[in-house]
């Protein structure tokens, strides 16, 4: 007869009791994962799409920057909620979420089931006595987490590592939209640029047709015709490089609004200053970033995170502790006694001798370390960028004041003046050619300082993180 086919005589441990369920209950209920809800995240720094997840489009739905005009605002919008690398970024909050989620979670309790001394062969007899065979079931359920807090001190560890994680994504959006800002700006110019190249090789065409004229009448030898040529030459050169930028920054401006391809985007918008604003103070600009900055505000979290990490790992240190409680079947009735059942406690606890979690202690002390430093860097690094973000704008105002339009409007009347003087022969070609080259000069430098001083001014804000100037 096996054991397993014997039946036990009742005993007061056989029958249920409501104390030991109750027990069983609590231990087991007690495993289940706690609920954490999501860290918030403030609502300049959420993109609109990004909480949810990523659904399939269809292939023909049209992207936001194709229906109307994008203007900057909007193309801001399109950026926060479809560029990948935001969205991307977006993720590092869920992990980080999901570690406190991991954190929080109870140790699994543990089952050792075992059957002992059972015969080898044969069956246990008078001359050949063992036994008796016997078999036991232990539930442990580690309370090391509990006495010495290694579960709290994972919780904050894990909540500050959200914190952290929170605000290095809001740097990232910062940097993300201010490099929207800069290819939207990108565009404009570029589309100026390519505007005056066209109105340059228009002009030069005219001065081919009147050259032509006169050579055909014989005021002029053919080497005036020849010279307005190479001119020419040198505008469509100027045309081709002028279409290549533009369609380099409308790539660059698809990038960051999440368009693959090469999707039309209607770009809505010019360089024009209305009243150019005052730069502020180097100081003033330092304060303000030392308060909006995410990047420094993710720093000083990374040294609360560190802090936390050092305690989470000196609580590791501590020894491992697991009680256990058992019930034990003795199979006796071949020995000439009635089986036994009977119940055991265990403690098993690990002795912190030589690993009491130097290394790891060690490590987060340092990385403690690392994270002051790292602000420290930061801050000076910061102060340089905030210096030259101001000088840069000031640079570029002083240069858009200073732009008087009349010089455009002049350059202009020069140019058409000394041409209407040359198709009646009062003036040399090298003047009409001179001219021409002054009024395309001062058209790009035009645009060039209405462009730096938008590109520089946006430079500044994002330098603060805030919208200081506008």
């Amino acid at each position: 007869m096996h054991p397993s086919d014997i039946r036990p005589a009742p005993s007061p441990w056989t029958a249920p009791r409501p104390g030991w369920a109750c027990a069983l209950a609590l231990a087991l209920g007690g495993c289940a994962a706690p609920e954490y809800p999501p860290v918030p995240l403030a609502d300049d720094i959420r993109p609109p799409q990004a909480a949810p997840a990523p659904q399939a489009r269809p292939a023909t739905a049209p992207s936001p920057a194709q229906d109307t005009p994008l203007t900057l605002d909007r193309a801001v919008q399109t950026a926060l909620a479809a560029d990948p690398q935001i969205r991307a970024g977006f993720e590092n909050v869920r992990q980080a979420e999901a570690d406190l989620v991991t954190a929080g979670l109870l140790p699994n309790p543990e089952v050792t089931a075992d059957l002992l001394m059972m015969p080898w062969g044969q069956p246990f007899r008078p001359t050949k006595q063992g036994g008796p065979a016997q078999t036991d079931v232990f539930v442990g359920f580690p309370i090391d987490w509990f006495l010495f807090g290694k579960r709290a001190a994972a919780i904050v560890a894990a909540q500050k590592g959200v914190d952290v994680a929170t605000a290095q994504f809001a740097d990232l959006v910062r940097q993300r939209i201010a490099g929207t800002i800069t290819a939207f700006y990108d565009v404009l110019e570029a589309r100026e640029q390519l505007a005056l190249a066209r109105e340059d090789l228009a002009n030069l065409s005219q001065v081919q047709g009147i050259v032509a004229n006169r050579v055909a009448l014989g005021g002029v030898g053919t080497i005036e015709l020849d010279r307005v040529r190479l001119s020419i030459y040198g505008a469509q050169r100027e045309v081709r490089s002028r279409e290549t930028a533009l369609a380099g920054a409308l790539s660059r401006l698809r990038a960051f609004l999440g368009m693959a391809g090469e999707a039309p985007v209607e770009v809505l918008g010019d360089l024009d200053v209305a009243v150019p604003a005052a730069p502020p103070t180097p100081e003033a600009a330092f304060a303000l970033a030392g308060d909006n900055r995410p990047d420094l505000v993710a720093l000083r979290r990374q040294i609360a995170f560190a802090t936390a990490g050092v305690d989470l790992e000196e609580t590791r240190a501590y020894p491992e502790v697991r009680p256990s409680f058992g019930y034990t079947r003795q199979f006796q009735h071949e020995m000439g006694f009635p089986d036994a059942d009977s119940w055991n406690i265990a403690l098993q606890m690990s002795v912190p001798v030589f690993d009491r979690n130097q290394g790891n202690i060690a490590k987060a002390r340092s990385a403690k370390t690392q994270a002051e430093l790292s602000l420290g860097a930061q801050l000076v690094t910061l102060r340089a960028e905030i210096e030259q973000a101001v000088k840069a704008y000031a640079a570029a105002r002083d240069a858009l004041l200073l732009d008087d339009p009349g010089q455009l409007e002049a350059a202009k009347n020069v140019r058409d003046k000394i041409r209407a003087a040359y198709e009646l022969g009062g003036k040399p070609l090298i003047e009409v050619l001179d001219a021409q080259r002054a009024y395309r000069e001062t058209y790009k430098l035009h645009i060039a300082s209405r462009s730096g001083y938008w590109h520089s001014l946006h430079g500044l804000n994002a330098a603060v993180g805030k919208q200081v100037l506008q």
